[in-house]
């Protein structure tokens, strides 16, 4: 399969390193209407376009991969499918157009191609080892679970265009909460297996950096089917840099803290380190994971669909927390994503 990337900053270097690991895949192309970025992507062996018009008309590509910030995903999603590609892109996957998903959903379901959302943490060596031990015989059913995401700043992009482009809310759609929470969200549900009911959240900016149009800071709590609650929080005004995932079960219980895991299987208590950089923000090795997954799912297309279930379901989680943060607070119910996606199929 032959593909183009869609933007070529630093989400993109990630994706392309990635590509080169993954047997079966070729990434030939790149579009970015930066010269300088333009230039970076033919540094690193691609023809670069400007514009994505360009780009369709000169190559014969597969697949596309949107690496821009979010606020264009909707119309390059629309212009993939619509030229009969697969399409990868990068979080927050689904934007909501006018408080709606109606239109992007339709043109998913109207397609036969793939559409694979880029929810690359499922992929951390680290979290595919809890998700084996939350799977276990013996940990039975979770009870519960805490995430928690420490960061020192936004990650900045590059500076050839708009580096803090993270805390401009007509860009990114908002802050933390809708560039890093994703991440928490779809771990939550894939990891738990719960279905996400109601949502409370709080959110702030605790650090004067001048950034004042979105939030630095989260905090998210989740009711789940079976009165599973599931908390999150997320910050960008940190004084350390930390990732934590917790899930309880009725038999046993893990905990990951960056490099570190500890769990416990039928009385047994186990601890080991395993390296996964989640310091790197381009995370080219989990990449490569994703997109072998990405290339199974061409080939057995009924297996994505649970991946765009996924994907709705952590932007309505989103979309409510915001409501209900600017309600101080109130629990909003969410709308359950498969009612949204069987009246697309319709």
């Amino acid at each position: 399969m032959r593909g183009a990337l869609i933007g070529y900053g630093t989400i993109a270097t990630g994706h392309a390193i990635g590509y080169r690991n993954t047997a079966g895949i070729d990434v030939i192309a790149a579009v970015d209407p930066t010269p300088a970025r333009a230039a970076a992507a033919r540094s690193a062996g691609l023809r670069a376009y400007a514009t994505y018009e360009e780009m369709i008309d000169h190559e014969a590509v597969d697949f596309v991969d949107i690496c821009t910030p979010p606020n264009s995903h909707a119309g390059y999603i629309e212009r993939g499918l619509r030229d009969g590609l697969h399409v990868l892109c990068e979080k927050p996957v689904l934007m909501p157009h006018e408080g709606r998903y109606d239109r992007v959903l339709d043109q998913i379901a109207a397609s036969d191609k793939v559409f694979y959302p880029c929810h690359n943490y499922k992929f951390a060596p680290i979290l595919t080892e809890m998700e084996r031990v939350v799977q276990s015989p013996g940990f039975g059913d979770v009870l519960s679970a805490r995430f928690r995401t420490l960061r020192q700043g936004h990650a900045v992009g590059v500076p050839e265009w708009n580096p803090h482009w993270r805390r401009d809310p007509v860009i990114a759609g908002g802050g933390i909460l809708r560039d890093h929470g994703p991440h928490s969200v779809y771990l939550a549900t894939h990891l738990t297996g719960r279905t996400p009911l109601a949502v409370s959240c709080l959110i702030g900016s605790l650090r004067p950096d001048g950034h004042t149009g979105t939030e630095d800071t989260a905090k998210l709590i989740i009711r789940c089917d079976d009165d599973v609650q599931i908390e999150l929080d997320v910050t960008w005004s940190a004084g350390y840099r930390n990732s934590y995932y917790s899930i309880i079960g009725s038999g046993g219980w893990v905990t990951v803290e960056n490099d570190d895991v500890q769990y416990s299987l039928n009385g047994q208590p186990h601890r080991a380190a395993l390296r996964s950089n989640f310091d790197d923000p381009r995370h080219p090795d989990w990449f490569a994971a994703m997109f072998a997954d990405f290339l199974v799912k061409t080939r057995h297309p009924e297996q994505a669909a649970p991946l765009l279930a996924e994907s709705l379901t952590t932007s309505l989680v989103i979309d409510a927390a915001y409501a209900s943060a600017a309600d101080d607070g109130r629990w909003v119910e969410l709308a359950p994503a498969q009612n949204l996606l069987m009246g697309a199929a319709r």
